[in-house]
């Protein structure tokens, strides 16, 4: 049977139905008396206490454990929650051709968000491309941003422009401290799929510890016996595929990382190395016709958001989006009353380097 925990009203109850049985001979109590006071304040008391009963049976299951209670299961099976990124980025300066631009330079977005340039550089042709890095304290997904961006130098050199462009790759790898549901979801299937030495699994649980990374996928045999690809994706990110640098880090990653819990060294068996596919992915996007009743912009949205959920939840590299999968998302949208799909008419397969994106939609009243 499953434990209740019990109102303030339902306690307070209790104890003045027990101080009246227990003082049957005085006859019943004033509503402002003074033991009605104290019963009061006693019943407070105890609802506390009730409430300190849920914190402890919360925290003993991975399924309703939060924050640091959390942190304690991940700890004891090697799963650490992934901490804040910093996003990094390259721009361009202009100026005087010779000018020097030190390392530690300060750079800051039109966000607020600082960053630092990694590297000296000197201005050559009038142009100079400075590497930078989000500021300790900056960490995060805010610190992403896209090409084309103007960043200002926060102290002025002299020689050099105030300003200076981020390039054609963005702002990007930022990415925000792992939430409990994310974290909770990486160490329910650490508990439920213990490790095997590089199978399936494996490498799609390493994947997801790099920071950024919300979804992995892991294909064996991808190029036939012997070989192995993976792809990832970063959905919090301006652009959820990854770039050639990230590419190679998790490649680097799942060859040979330290286990932080353990101090040991893991990863990908030696004889997989040589046959391990870092996937470059593309995006795939789904267009849909739908008529729908009501058709109001409320429900619109509310099939999007439902629609955007399914694309996360079933789709992926090699993956299958089923019609009534997809029916059903736009059934479960608030309002939504009654639809008709008449696009796509089939599933919808992505290959092993297309992950799908939501396209246009095109509504009609449900006739």
């Amino acid at each position: 049977m499953a434990w209740v925990r019990p109102t303030l009203n339902n306690i307070y109850d209790r104890i003045i139905s027990n101080v009246e049985k227990q003082s049957s001979n005085i006859g019943g109590l004033f509503r402002r008396s003074v033991v009605r006071i104290l019963s009061k304040s006693l019943a407070t008391v105890v609802s506390q206490l009730y409430g300190h009963q849920v914190i402890i049976k919360n925290s003993l299951l991975v399924s309703t454990a939060e924050n640091d209670d959390l942190d304690i299961h991940g700890g004891e099976y090697g799963v650490n929650r992934t901490a804040a990124s910093k996003a990094t980025g390259t721009c361009t300066a202009t100026g005087t051709t010779g000018t020097s631009i030190p390392v530690g330079t300060e750079l800051k977005s039109p966000g607020g968000i600082i960053y630092v340039v990694d590297d000296a550089e000197t201005v050559a042709a009038g142009s100079a491309s400075l590497d930078f890095t989000a500021k300790t304290g900056y960490e995060g997904s805010d610190g992403n941003d896209d090409a084309g961006v103007s960043l200002t130098f926060t102290s002025p050199i002299t020689g050099v422009d105030s300003t200076a462009t981020v390039d054609s790759d963005g702002i990007n790898g930022g990415a925000d401290l792992e939430s409990d549901e994310d974290y909770r979801e990486r160490i329910l299937v650490r508990k439920r799929q213990a490790p095997h030495a590089g199978c399936k699994n494996d490498y799609e649980v390493w994947a997801k510890e790099i920071s950024g990374v919300t979804r992995a996928w892991c294909f064996p045999t991808y190029m036939g016996n012997g070989t192995v690809g993976v792809a990832f994706v970063r959905d919090d990110d301006d652009t959820i595929l990854p770039n050639s640098t990230q590419r190679e880090a998790m490649s680097a990653y799942l060859v040979e990382h330290t286990d932080p819990i353990t101090g040991q060294t893991t990863g990908i068996p030696l004889t997989a190395e040589a046959g391990l596919y870092i996937i470059e992915l593309e995006e795939k996007e789904i267009d849909f016709s739908i008529a729908i009743s009501p058709n109001t912009t409320t429900v619109q949205e509310a099939v999007e958001d439902e629609l955007e959920a399914l694309l996360i939840a079933d789709g992926g590299p090699g993956q299958t989006l089923r019609l009534s999968r997809i029916s059903e998302a736009i059934s479960a949208a608030a309002s939504e009353t009654h639809h008709t799909l008449t696009s796509p008419t089939a599933d919808v397969a992505c290959g092993y380097s297309e992950v799908p994106k939501l396209g246009t939609i095109t509504w009609s009243d449900y006739d």
